[in-house]
């Protein structure tokens, strides 16, 4: 897209000028002449920064989950408050810090004048917009109640970015106290260390062997520290490509089930989240069916999102769902299972879910909250254990020094 200023000629024979945004020069003749207005010079004046971000890394040009959160809502009222739906997407992207994402907006809004629908046109950005999102707005439109579908999927991606938040902040803690300790643990090994080692070096007696094993790492950090570190940076950015991949997913997602304590944490998420996405799209008035398989895709973990999909396939036949997620006991609880039970027997499996829902963020919370709780002997007694080995093994060969002495 670009922008072009333009002058032009009304059917009174008055001269009109203003500028415009539009994928090409002939797009602005044509949409001049459709209201009416004899183009007579039509000037690009600068590329839309969409365009821009485009060409540049994803990381530079990414939109955050509260900043699709804003605009949902904010979509939403405008068009409750009567606003046609381009006309709020203009007001809307003019409003937006993120010169990306008001890019995007400014797209989707000409998208929506040239005739599409506002489903189709968020569909063109799947990065940004998800399937749950454009499917629960295609539902909207296709009922009527846009803005309350609006409305209500904003209630919902909000419930997921407390979800993921509180999620996050607690296994920040543990994450910065690993971080920590690696670094602390390399610059002693690599420039204090060597010095006392050193010394040891220098007195002609027998050292007890593990002190000999400190002083050999401590070489090879002393002798090889830059070579350490490099091997260390290329070995994270290594597991994180690999973790990326179908081998690396399946293991990695595999080994966040089984861990204790985050793997109660991992399930307990994925429960949450089920139930949150899943009785949003059905309350949308999606069949269960689509529901299933968006919701499929919305889910963090790999295992998950098989069992989802495969649960899909198998209600597209006639399977009771409940029966479809019975196979995978691991993963769905008794309550998962009893309650959508119950929500097919009685026709309301929307309002089970919602509840299944809130007892699962309720459980998330109390587990993130004593996760410090937790966590913090284990780190005490891995610190511990590690100062120990380290102050013995420096502090027997002194004493033995002082013996000879």
């Amino acid at each position: 897209m670009a922008e072009f200023s333009y002058t032009a000629r009304n059917r009174e024979g008055e001269a009109v000028a203003d500028t415009i945004e539009a994928p090409s020069r002939a797009a602005v003749g044509q949409l001049l002449r459709s209201q009416g207005l004899l183009p007579t010079a039509i000037v690009v004046k600068s590329r839309r920064v969409l365009e821009l971000g485009a060409i540049l890394p994803s990381v530079w040009r990414g939109v955050s989950l509260l900043e699709r959160l804003t605009f949902i809502k904010n979509l939403s009222v405008t068009i409750k408050a009567g606003l046609p739906v381009a006309r709020a997407l203009n007001v809307l992207g003019k409003q937006m810090p993120n010169p990306y994402f008001r890019g995007v907006v400014a797209e989707i809004a000409h998208h929506v004048e040239t005739g599409k629908t506002l489903s189709e046109s968020m569909a063109a950005f799947p990065k940004i917009f998800s399937p749950m999102v454009t499917n629960m707005v295609k539902v909207g439109e296709q009922t009527g109640d846009l803005d309350k579908n609006l409305e209500y999927l904003g209630s919902q991606i909000s419930r997921d970015y407390n979800l993921i938040r509180r999620t996050r902040g607690a296994l920040m803690y543990p994450a910065v106290v690993v971080i920590a300790l690696v670094l602390i643990g390399y610059l002693m090994f690599s420039f204090v260390l060597p010095r006392l080692t050193e010394t040891f070096k220098e007195f002609d007696t027998q050292l007890p062997a593990l002190t000999v094993a400190i002083i050999k790492l401590v070489d090879l950090f002393s002798h090889y520290s830059l070579v350490l570190l490099l091997f260390l940076l290329a070995l994270v950015v290594g597991f994180r490509f690999w973790r990326r991949t179908k081998s690396g997913k399946a293991v990695t997602h595999k080994f966040n089930l089984t861990v204790p304590v985050i793997g109660k944490i991992v399930k307990k998420f994925n429960l949450a989240r089920l139930t949150i996405i899943f009785s949003g799209l059905l309350r949308s008035g999606m069949p269960i069916v689509e529901a299933l398989k968006i919701t499929s895709d919305t889910m963090t973990n790999l295992y998950y999102q098989q069992a989802l999909a495969e649960a899909a396939d198998k209600v597209k036949i006639g399977v009771d769902l409940v029966v479809a997620l019975e196979k995978y006991p691991k993963l769905f609880t008794p309550m998962v299972t009893q309650m959508i039970q119950v929500g097919e027997e009685t026709g309301t499996m929307e309002q089970v879910l919602a509840e299944v829902s809130n007892f699962y963020e309720a459980e998330v919370d109390d587990t993130v909250k004593n996760l410090s709780s937790i966590i913090e002997p284990l780190m005490v007694m891995i610190i511990g254990a590690v100062v120990g080995v380290l102050a013995v093994g420096l502090i027997l060969p002194i004493y033995n020094i002082g013996q000879n002495i």
